[in-house]
């Protein structure tokens, strides 16, 4: 376990000194029809939805680059153990192209506009975040991004919805979740949301919970649905309520110098293959959470789906983490999505 992350290091020390970090002169990049490498890396297994996504990309670039690019994919976390570390690799060129949860790019990137996908309940459904994302609010991210970080935006899609399971018991309003040690990460909306729901948030990692669950270090975990169902959680927590109180988006980028160095003919190669990528996976991301559900259901998970009124008294009691945490995203970017949304 401990030479693993040795490991990591030196075969992104192969990378860098292969050539994928060093810098090139804008717009040289192919210009002799040398074969030009993209590479990319996610934490999934290579059946997973989202690595699936990855797979489209890599089908567009050398298609419409006719071949001249290859995308290499490193899937299940051979090259990157975390997004952390995933997000630093695309930073420095070991990596190309990656996608990285929105909270993940928000921290790293110290861009408070990128935890505007935290605050609870913000969202209807998924095609409300597409609207403020595909629009004016997605041009501050864009611009934002460009600026603080060598890394271009090049879109978003969700990887499903928030939803609550536990080992205890059905849970249809905040009370049910008093003193739950439920897994949360460390950010400050997400973590202070399962909070104000009534649960005790437990920070561990995300490879520790399908153990900590079995073992009783927690009785529950946070996270989306495609996720509990991928990752078997739901074996260990039969209880599951669909609160989607947040979506989990993945934001699509490139690492700068390395798009800038190429030609304009594979730069549109290049973003042709993450407009087809970010519709795609946006389509799998609705067919995964269908799917999950249904099988949880067949497997005999508690699956509840809460009322009007229920989801109301959820919505009552995370209005205080709002409050709390609002500087997190910025009040100026909380109003002009509350704005865009038609919602202040």
């Amino acid at each position: 376990m401990k030479l693993k992350p040795i490991l990591l290091v030196l075969m992104a020390v192969v990378l860098l000194l292969s050539g994928c970090g060093a810098a090139k002169e804008p717009g040289t990049v192919g210009a002799n029809g040398e074969k030009v490498v993209i590479r990319m890396a996610n934490l999934v297994s290579a059946d997973n939805f989202l690595n699936i996504g990855y797979e489209k990309f890599k089908e567009v670039a050398e298609r419409e680059s006719n071949g001249q690019i290859e995308v290499q994919i490193y899937s299940n976390g051979t090259l990157t153990p975390s997004e952390d570390i995933e997000y630093e690799m695309l930073q420095t060129g070991v990596l190309n192209v990656v996608t990285n949860a929105g909270f993940i790019v928000g921290a790293n990137a110290q861009i408070p506009a990128f935890n505007i996908f935290d605050v609870p309940f913000l969202f209807e459904n998924e095609e409300e975040m597409y609207e403020l994302i595909d629009g004016e609010y997605g041009e501050l991210l864009k611009k934002s991004l460009e600026e603080k970080s060598n890394a271009y935006y090049l879109g978003t899609f969700s990887i499903g919805s928030f939803a609550i399971a536990n080992n205890k018991k059905s849970v249809r309003t905040p009370a049910d979740l008093k003193g739950l040690k439920i897994r949360s990460t460390t950010t400050p909306l997400q973590a202070s949301t399962i909070a104000a729901m009534g649960a005790n948030p437990t920070p561990i990692s995300y490879g520790e919970i399908f153990t900590s669950l079995q073992q009783g270090t927690i009785d529950g975990v946070q996270t989306t649905t495609p996720l509990i169902f991928a990752d078997k959680f739901y074996e260990v927590s039969n209880h599951l309520t669909l609160t989607r109180h947040f979506p989990l988006p993945h934001i699509l980028m490139v690492n700068k110098t390395f798009y800038d160095s190429l030609t304009d003919e594979l730069k549109a190669a290049v973003d042709k293959a993450a407009e087809e990528q970010v519709q795609y996976a946006r389509q799998l991301a609705t067919e995964a959470e269908k799917n999950a559900i249904e099988k949880m259901k067949a497997d005999g998970v508690d699956v509840v789906e809460l009322t009007p009124e229920e989801l109301e008294l959820f919505k009552e009691a995370v209005q205080p983490a709002i409050d709390k945490n609002i500087d997190k995203v910025g009040e100026k970017n909380y109003q002009k999505a509350l704005e865009l949304l038609g919602k202040n």
